[in-house]
């Protein structure tokens, strides 16, 4: 169950920076941050399961950035 964690966060990752690149939404967009912050939960998560903590620290920082960019 943990490697299908990972990789739907992974996805989730690819496919927000694909539909950026492709002009479907921007940087600011509600659904790019929100797509961001469940990439990170799930894949902050997956590697807790690990106890790789650094990984777990860059998720975190970018769990917080996409949180912040959805308060704005």
């Amino acid at each position: 169950m943990k490697n299908k964690i990972g990789w739907i966060g992974a996805f989730l990752v690819v496919l927000a920076y694909f539909l950026m690149t492709i002009d479907i939404i921007n940087s600011n967009d509600i659904l790019y941050n929100l797509i961001n912050l469940i990439a990170g939960i799930l894949l902050g998560y997956r590697v807790w399961l690990d106890k790789n903590y650094s990984n777990l620290a860059l998720e975190i920082v970018f769990i917080l950035i996409a949180f912040i960019n959805l308060i704005k």
